[in-house]
């Protein structure tokens, strides 16, 4: 649950600094070596530089981190709580469908695919955001589950990891 929660914070640290003049200068000269691999970043540099193409690319990084800190951190506590027989503990929990669904959308490419399973089970609500049937078949809505309520999620996970899981 830490390395998830560093990872989300680490992120919205490098969008913070992607934005800044220095950073980019610093980009444009820099790169990744690994193996017998070297990977500039001056195209990132580049990609920064134009605020139409940032714009575009911190969404989809900020995706991505949103996509990691929740399925990662729910696949984490699903499986703690199935090899330490807590399954339905974790089930009980006000938000665990809720967060089922949103993680099952973010694995397939932020829309919203109901099992038979799901739709007997909708709507589903946690904190005065419900996922009804209608949304079968669309992309997630932001203003539906965010960046907000991603850290909102994630800090229940954490809580309910904390405190109430042996």
């Amino acid at each position: 649950m830490t390395n998830a929660q560093n990872n989300y914070v680490l992120g919205l640290a490098a969008t913070s600094l992607f934005t800044e003049p220095l950073a980019l200068e610093h980009l444009s000269k820099s790169n990744a070596d690994f193996g017998t691999y070297n990977v500039p970043f001056d195209q990132v540099s580049k990609l920064l530089d134009n605020k139409q193409d940032r714009d575009i690319a911190l969404k989809e990084f900020l995706t991505m981190l949103l996509r990691a800190i929740i399925k990662e951190s729910f696949e984490l506590i699903k499986d703690y709580s199935d090899e330490t027989n807590q399954s339905a503990l974790l089930k009980g929990q006000p938000w665990f469908q809720f967060a089922r669904v949103i993680r099952n959308c973010i694995s397939h490419n932020f829309q919203f695919e109901f099992t038979p399973y799901d739709k007997g089970l909708l709507p589903v609500a946690w904190k005065g955001k419900t996922i009804t049937l209608a949304l079968d078949g669309q992309p997630l809505p932001l203003s539906l589950f965010g960046y907000v309520e991603a850290w909102e999620l994630f800090s229940e996970f954490k809580a309910f990891a904390g405190v109430r899981l042996k």
